[in-house]
């Protein structure tokens, strides 16, 4: 990961005490919010006109940094970074720098002649906010019509990476194969787009000899498989953000993780639980009838129950059949 630091400091007003107000800036290699559609296109510099292919976000970030001053906040929270491109291209042409941006003063402290001018690109701007939810939300609409395209998709064509069994048709056919056949499971098929990428990703780390859990990998596939049925790893890591864009829970809230949103749904379901069984509490060593749903707090007060409702006198059984005999019976 390129890390390019910006000592930004901002003046406080008094003598001495100044507030650091931007941290070193870290620019992700490979980051996921990059659309597969953008990948032949060029991004231009908002100031100039340099040139820079998608995949070298690095170099163009790098390049408004060092030339132009400009840092922008969470790129890779950008679900589109060439569309968000163009539109401040524009809007810095309309209007000066200053109105969007953040104003960052370096070296203070030092002679006029020496200070610089940093500019703060980020979503605390309510238009930048706005851009970014709806860049977001585009996307979102683009993969959920992808991920519909591909749940009624009849045209898979592919083999088994487990025992080369062929399979034509619909995806779940392959996924619910390998997960009855081989115990792979990657979650239901329906939440997974860009199924095609996401398999070959998968074959090419079965053929590379590498586990698709711990990533290890192994002298030839037979001890590959040993592996991975000895350590349960027939699964993929969620942990591995490589995986990331080939599940739709990703793309649905700008900025969270699919760990995050999970988590923010559990903590729904056992708020809202807390509230419908609120006044449901069982006793815990209750004992339960034989024959009806009748509970009480002692097998005493159960035996009389039996006895009196359903002529069964489990005491009198007990004596006449002895104890072995008897746990036999009641088992």
């Amino acid at each position: 990961m390129a890390e390019y630091c910006v000592a930004a400091r901002k003046e406080t007003g008094q003598q001495g005490n100044i507030d650091c107000i931007l941290e070193p800036l870290s620019l992700p290699e490979c980051p996921i919010s990059a659309a597969p559609s953008e990948g032949v296109l060029a991004v231009p510099c908002i100031f100039c006109e340099q040139l820079y292919k998608v995949e070298e976000k690095d170099g163009i970030l790098k390049h408004m940094i060092i030339q132009h001053k400009l840092v922008i906040a969470d790129v890779k929270l950008i679900a589109n970074f060439r569309r968000y491109v163009f539109y401040w291209k524009k809007r810095f042409n309309e209007q000066p720098i200053a109105d969007f941006c953040t104003v960052i003063k370096t070296n203070s402290t030092a002679p006029v002649e020496e200070q610089e001018n940093y500019f703060l690109l980020c979503d605390v701007l309510p238009e930048d906010r706005i851009l970014r939810e709806e860049l977001q939300q585009e996307r979102l609409r683009e993969i959920l019509e992808q991920q519909h395209f591909e749940r009624n998709c009849l045209n898979i064509h592919r083999l088994c990476m487990f025992c080369d069994e062929e399979f034509k048709g619909n995806r779940s056919v392959l996924f619910n194969h390998m997960n009855k056949e081989h115990a792979f499971n990657v979650g239901l098929p329906d939440n997974i787009v860009y199924c095609n990428e996401f398999l070959d990703v998968l074959q090419k780390k079965m053929d590379s000899l590498q586990c698709f859990y711990c990533e290890k990998s192994f002298r030839d596939k037979n001890t590959l498989k040993d592996h991975m049925r000895k350590k349960q790893h027939r699964r993929i890591n969620a942990k591995n953000q490589e995986y990331d864009r080939f599940y739709i829970i990703n793309y649905l809230e700008l900025g969270k993780s699919w760990e995050e949103v999970q988590s923010e749904d559990d903590r729904d379901l056992v708020d809202n639980n807390e509230e419908v069984w609120s006044d449901w509490e069982e006793n815990p060593n209750s004992v339960v009838c034989l024959f009806c749903e009748k509970q009480a707090d002692s097998t005493e007060k159960l035996v009389f129950h039996m006895k009196d409702n359903h002529q069964f006198d489990l005491h009198k059984i007990k004596i006449d059949l002895g104890k072995y005999v008897f746990v036999m019976k009641i088992g």
